[in-house]
């Protein structure tokens, strides 16, 4: 059974290679509905990893993670559109234009609001409310050592998205517990609060 799993996993796109091929599909969205490509590669990359076939324990499910609720409102209907990247992105291309509406073009409010729920929020008198979970995602996003770290990798061919030798930092910023949560803002998003 072990060397059936070593080449299930052999064979098994990493994620950077993942991140490529949704690359397009997240530009074409963002230009559509105005919000930032960064935000919505960060979005995919912080919920599954870029994985189409990721189900959480709460039951969120594809490659942006959406809850069939939220799915639904934003045309997701069935399984199987929660899990069509193409679907799963432009969904979450709309709610995150929708989510900076509701807050005002905050980062740290439309990122809660993705994670929590914007009901959350709102309970949370228009703050990030006090989930670990949230606060941790809040922090991972928009922490002054992602921004470093962007500011100081290089970016072939001026790409709109994170730099592809990022993901490991990237990956060790998910991690973190988010001790750095005040940081409410980051360099890499600023149009999205304009």
């Amino acid at each position: 059974m072990l060397v059936l799993a070593s080449q299930a996993q052999a064979h098994r796109p990493d994620v950077r290679t993942r991140a490529r091929v949704y690359e397009p599909h997240i530009a074409r969205a963002a230009a559509r509905y105005g919000v930032e490509p960064r935000l919505l590669w960060a979005i995919a990359f912080l919920e599954s990893r870029f994985n189409p076939r990721a189900v959480s324990r709460k039951g969120a499910r594809g490659l942006m993670q959406f809850v069939p609720s939220t799915g639904r409102r934003y045309g997701l209907k069935t399984v199987r559109e929660l899990h069509d990247p193409a679907l799963s992105i432009d969904a979450a291309a709309r709610y995150v234009r929708d989510l900076s509406a509701m807050f005002g073009g905050k980062i740290d409010l439309v990122l809660a609001a993705y994670n929590a729920g914007e009901h959350a929020v709102i309970h949370a008198g228009y703050g990030v409310p006090r989930y670990r979970e949230t606060r941790g995602y809040v922090a991972r996003m928009t922490s002054l050592e992602q921004e470093q770290m962007l500011a100081s990798v290089p970016n072939p061919g001026n790409s709109p998205f994170l730099p592809i030798r990022s993901i490991n930092n990237l990956r060790s910023l998910s991690r973190e517990t988010g001790s750095r949560s005040n940081r409410s803002h980051s360099i890499y998003f600023s149009e999205f609060h304009r």
